[in-house]
């Protein structure tokens, strides 16, 4: 595909990474959601390669990352980044970007870790956990019908031939008229079917269920830019509304005739909000703040 991957030992567990950028720049770390890779945030990548050594992250248990000894959970994933953040970042305030379940990942880290980010880029974040009630009525059966082995092995044989995911997914994903290419689709599909990622989509379906950050996200004081699409049917406006709420801070953004994948549908607006976010000198946006 034109692109290579490097391989980082954090703690003991292999992280596969998409590196791109040079070396002696500032970093920004992306961070995917559930189901998903490194390639769900590449439309961000030559945006931010010119201003940063980027480090688009496989979470483990996704693309060539081993899944961890243990069992998936939010600050789990979290621990481990903010060990990878370390490892990377020379010491100096980094750029967090993080789409979906990567979202809620990343907003965990600015909690326990604040010192850590100098800016937060969120797409579409989980905040609450609960999807909406179109993902919770499709995809909670089949989620869990992967956690056995013979369930999932019957997933596995009957899904190209029903075309599961098509069915279950593209209407939640995408907006009615997205913008999204052919390509981009059938990779992201390709990613969502991963056949030996049953388990630990069953783990992080559970994990995201489990970490509601209701309550929680207002002592964040990180400048940050959220995005999401008019049209998300995966990670619903409600949780949105919990942004404007308790963190009126965080310069919210809704963009139509998008879905979960912005990046993806809208790429030019979605790059021009995240442009000129970073371009927005970090003393101003700490005195907005």
């Amino acid at each position: 595909m034109g692109y290579s991957m490097s391989l980082f030992e954090v703690n003991g567990q292999t992280i596969s990474v998409r590196e791109e950028g040079q070396g002696q720049r500032n970093v920004a770390v992306l961070i995917h959601g559930w189901a998903s890779s490194w390639y769900a945030v590449s439309p961000l990548l030559p945006l931010l390669s010119h201003r940063y050594h980027c480090y688009a992250v496989n979470l483990p248990g996704y693309g060539a990352s081993p899944r961890m000894s243990t069992r998936a959970t939010i600050p789990g994933y979290a621990r481990l980044m903010i060990d990878f953040i370390k490892q990377v970042s020379n010491n100096k305030p980094i750029v967090l970007v993080g789409h979906s379940m990567g979202g809620m990942i990343s907003l965990n880290i600015a909690l326990e870790m604040p010192d850590l980010i100098e800016r937060l880029v969120l797409l579409c974040p989980t905040i609450s956990g609960k999807l909406s009630y179109l993902i919770n009525l499709t995809l909670t059966p089949f989620v869990a019908m992967e956690r056995f082995a013979l369930t999932r092995t019957l997933v596995n044989v009957f899904e190209p031939i029903m075309g599961i995911t098509d069915t279950l997914l593209r209407a939640p994903l995408f907006a009615d008229r997205t913008g999204i290419s052919k390509e981009d689709y059938e990779r992201i599909k390709a990613d969502t079917r991963q056949r030996d990622q049953g388990i630990i989509r069953a783990e992080c379906f559970r994990a995201m269920r489990e970490n509601d950050l209701r309550g929680k996200i207002s002592p964040i004081k990180t400048p940050a830019v959220v995005i999401w699409g008019m049209e998300d049917n995966v990670v619903p406006l409600r949780d949105a509304s919990v942004v404007a709420r308790e963190w009126p801070d965080a310069d919210l953004r809704i963009i139509p005739n998008a879905g979960h994948w912005p990046q993806f549908e809208t790429p030019d607006i979605t790059g021009r909000h995240v442009r000129a976010f970073l371009s927005t000198p970090i003393k101003l946006l700490k005195v907005e703040f």
